[in-house]
């Protein structure tokens, strides 16, 4: 009888993890990653251009389609990095980020795990 008690306490331990995952910031940030995707075709078809490849803490990208550039930044570490951003992209619109408040300007500080997404139409 113990082992049918713990087994229905992981069980149910299993389910509170599943609809915390479900309901959490990394699924719902996944989740606009995709409509983002469907909605703009510079996501999945522009042309893709390597950025601040000096960078050790950031990979960064740019895409181009039909007039709109997209500038992607991945900060992979637990510390700040501080990232120049080029001068078209200043004035630009942050189409995506997993932190909030972000303000463009000639340098952005990316926290922690942070990425960014700079559209320019």
């Amino acid at each position: 009888m113990q082992s049918l008690t713990i087994s229905l306490s992981s069980q149910s331990d299993i389910v509170k993890k599943e609809k915390e995952i479900q309901n959490g910031p990394i699924f719902n940030f996944y989740k606009e990653l995709i409509r983002l995707r469907k909605e703009m075709p510079i996501i999945s078809e522009g042309s893709y251009l390597p950025a601040l490849e000096d960078s050790k803490q950031v990979y960064a990208f740019e895409r181009h389609l039909d007039g709109q550039k997209l500038l992607v930044l991945n900060h992979f570490y637990g510390s700040e990095a501080e990232v120049a951003i080029p001068a078209e992209y200043q004035a630009g619109q942050v189409l995506l980020s997993n932190y909030e408040h972000v303000e463009l300007a000639e340098k952005v500080v990316l926290k922690p795990y942070q990425t960014l997404a700079i559209l320019v139409k």
